[in-house]
């Protein structure tokens, strides 16, 4: 009988594949990893998963200087000595024997199509890369499974597989090399050893934020005045705003000040405006992540693991697109009639939509040529976690809204004279709610009602509101705008934007939600900016950027690239090694200081001094101790894994330092330090239900 293997990114997606394929699916077990199996048209198909990157580059030989260019793929258990690829590796390696089709169902993006690759490439064989072929959907339904085997692509997309491979390749020599030459430098001015890291894309987006911080800190206050006034209309309090919104001449608002005062507003103004404020657009993940930002707080990286949970669980598309635009094939009726079904809410708002004589979704000028937009699939849910269910109504309602009606807003800008100074207020108030209706809970309405109103009408002055306040500095990035603003740079991709400011956390380089660069972050930009700025250069960055979206379109070759990409890092580690003493002393200092002073978390309970993490010189553990050791021996136990940071804040039960624990790829927790803290009673029933 005809062997047919399928190779899926994830167990959670084989079991959805082979599900929709198969009528008799039989589940199994090697090694613990679980694969399927059934009959279809004469064929045996097995469908098993890869676990995300069954193979890593790796050097060569061993990497005691730099630059190295040697690379190979290695398995990542190789690498990563707990990885857990091993035995996917032999599982798949087992059942592919003797296999006459390879058909790859990972991901259709860069990343899944390398997974695959890699998998049919050095588990199954080169022979196997020839006859291989690739199903491509954007959701894991039924209809659309089914549908993406029987109109299976005839060849591996090689150059997406390209393209993920020149990505991997440039961002391991810039990654490794440049990380190699820091902590390199750093040994060579002092002998000790400090773990540095930069990266193809890291190194410029800690220096946006730097640019940034000095933005903040060179910021001179300019002061200004305002001048308001608070009028009763039929006893509505409603505030007039001078026209001069800001006075920078302080005489000039002294005699508005004094004109105004002890006199009538008289309205010499009324200018109706009806407006429309169309649907919004459906998600990209660049907006979908802005989004959750701003309504629940969710962290980019968060928003984007969280949308990978509910693709796998077959309730909305693939989430890692560029795409404001949905296409038609995908049923938009039957979609928002399966939503109606879910909740009475949603039933309320599908109702609403479908009583519509067209079904026309409000779409943006962004494309993806892998993907559509993120859209709701219409499956039912399935008991979810707080966080999850909370982004997934977020989804559904903007993919409502998307096919609303237009809002009808209408406003009034009323004109005053009051002793000579020109006033004026606004009103808005909303006619038709249109698509509003259907996402009022992630949207303001921003209604200001104003009474009825005539020319000449003279109003009461309850007071008048004077202030001196002063000009403000740029605002600090937050994760939501500085994906927005990386995206605009062309610096990264959609999928890596977030993690890379996962990364520079983990680094120590930045801290917080309103993000501030450490001493160590502000000093290797400094350094590099001085020695080696071609490091931090965004273009040469967007360039290579530009020429992997090349790669896609079969524009260039992988390996011109690849070369490229050697000699332009070639002739920017030459000039580092000939700074390397310099370089390393001037960030060796700033390791030490910020190492320092991320490594006090807190006052100590019972002598007042300073409760600090330290290394065991046995163990090798970590834990908090007190500064004022042998004295004072309060002490606690602390993660091990992530990085620990202060939160300079005390536990409200019982008075101990509170830490944050940031963690590679998962969402970071915040915690109080003693392990008996009434704080943690309820933790197991939060990890259930969160």
């Amino acid at each position: 009988m005809w062997k047919t293997i399928i190779i899926c990114e994830k167990p959670s997606a084989a079991a959805k594949i082979a599900a929709a394929l198969g009528e008799k699916v039989s589940r199994r077990e090697m090694n613990r990893v679980p694969y399927y199996m059934f009959e279809h048209a004469n064929k045996e198909i097995i469908v098993v998963s890869a676990l995300g990157h069954l193979f890593t580059l790796k050097n060569k030989k061993p990497m005691k200087d730099y630059p190295i260019y040697d690379l190979d793929w290695v398995p990542t258990h190789v690498v990563e000595k707990k990885a857990q690829t091993k035995v996917f590796i032999e599982t798949i390696e087992t059942l592919a024997n003797n296999a006459d089709e390879f058909i790859s169902a990972c991901d259709f993006d860069v990343e899944g199509s390398v997974i695959a690759y890699n998998v049919i490439r050095y588990i199954c064989g080169d022979g196997a890369v020839k006859k291989a072929r690739r199903m491509k959907f954007s959701t894991l339904t039924v209809a659309e499974l089914k549908n993406a085997y029987e109109n299976l692509m005839p060849k591996l997309d090689f150059e997406i597989i390209d393209a993920g491979i020149a990505r991997h390749v440039l961002d391991w020599y810039w990654g490794m090399n440049v990380s190699k030459a820091l902590s390199a430098a750093v040994e060579a001015s002092d002998q000790k050893f400090a773990k540095l890291s930069a990266g193809r894309v890291q190194t410029p987006t800690l220096k946006i934020l730097v640019d940034r911080e000095k933005e903040i800190a060179a910021f001179k206050p300019e002061p200004f005045w305002t001048l308001d006034l608070l009028l009763d209309i039929d006893g509505t309090e409603v505030t007039a705003e001078h026209k001069t919104e800001k006075f920078f001449d302080k005489a000039a608002a002294d005699e508005a000040l004094a004109a105004c005062k002890g006199k009538p507003a008289k309205i010499v103004s009324i200018e109706p405006k009806k407006y429309q404020r169309q649907p919004p657009f459906p998600f990209d993940l660049g907006t979908l992540q802005a989004e959750a930002y701003r309504c629940f707080g969710y962290s980019p990286l968060r928003t984007q693991q969280i949308a990978q949970d509910l693709y796998q669980a077959a309730l909305i598309s693939y989430p890692r697109t560029s795409s404001q635009k949905l296409p038609p094939s995908i049923d938009y009726k039957g979609i928002i009639s399966n939503l109606g079904k879910i909740s009475p809410q949603y039933q309320k708002i599908s109702k609403e939509i479908l009583a519509q004589p067209a079904l026309t979704p409000n779409e943006g000028k962004k494309t993806d040529p892998a993907h559509p937009a993120i859209f709701p699939t219409g499956e039912m849910p399935e008991k979810m976690p707080s966080t999850h269910n909370k982004l997934y109504d977020l989804i559904v309602r903007r993919f409502f809204s998307v096919f609303g009606k237009p809002a009808t807003v209408e406003s009034q800008n009323v004109g005053l004279d009051v002793g000579g100074q020109p006033f004026h207020i606004h009103g808005r108030r909303l006619i038709e709610k249109g698509w509003i209706s259907h996402y009022a809970l992630y949207t303001g309405t921003e209604e200001v009602l104003l009474p009825p109103l005539k020319e000449g009408q003279k109003l009461k002055v309850k007071e008048t509101l004077f202030e001196e306040k002063e000009t403000q500095p740029p605002a600090r990035y937050n994760p939501a705008s500085l994906v927005k603003e990386l995206e605009s740079r062309n610096l990264g991709t959609k999928s890596t934007r977030a993690p890379t400011i996962g990364t520079l956390q983990l680094r120590g380089y930045i801290l917080g939600n309103q993000i501030t660069v450490t001493e160590l972050g502000m000093q290797i930009i400094d350094t590099l900016a001085k020695y080696c700025p071609e490091i931090l250069s965004e273009d040469l960055t967007a360039h290579f950027e530009s020429d992997m979206d090349s790669i896609l379109d079969g524009k260039i070759r992988k390996e011109d690239v690849i070369s490229e990409a050697r000699e332009e890092l070639d002739k920017i580690l030459q000039k580092f090694k000939s700074n390397q003493v310099e370089i390393g002393k001037q960030i060796f200092e700033a390791v030490r200081t910020t190492r320092a002073k991320q490594w006090i978390l807190g006052k100590c309970s019972k002598c007042g001094g300073e409760i600090r993490m330290i290394i065991s010189k046995k163990t090798h553990k970590r834990f908090a101790g007190c500064s004022n050791y042998p004295n004072c021996k309060n002490s606690f136990p602390l993660p091990q894994m992530g990085m620990i940071v202060s939160l300079n804040t005390i536990c409200k039960e019982c008075g101990e330092p509170m830490i944050q624990v940031n963690r590679t790829g998962k969402r970071p927790y915040r915690m109080c330090i003693k392990p008996d803290c009434p704080s943690k009673a309820d933790w197991g029933k939060k990890n259930a239900s969160d």
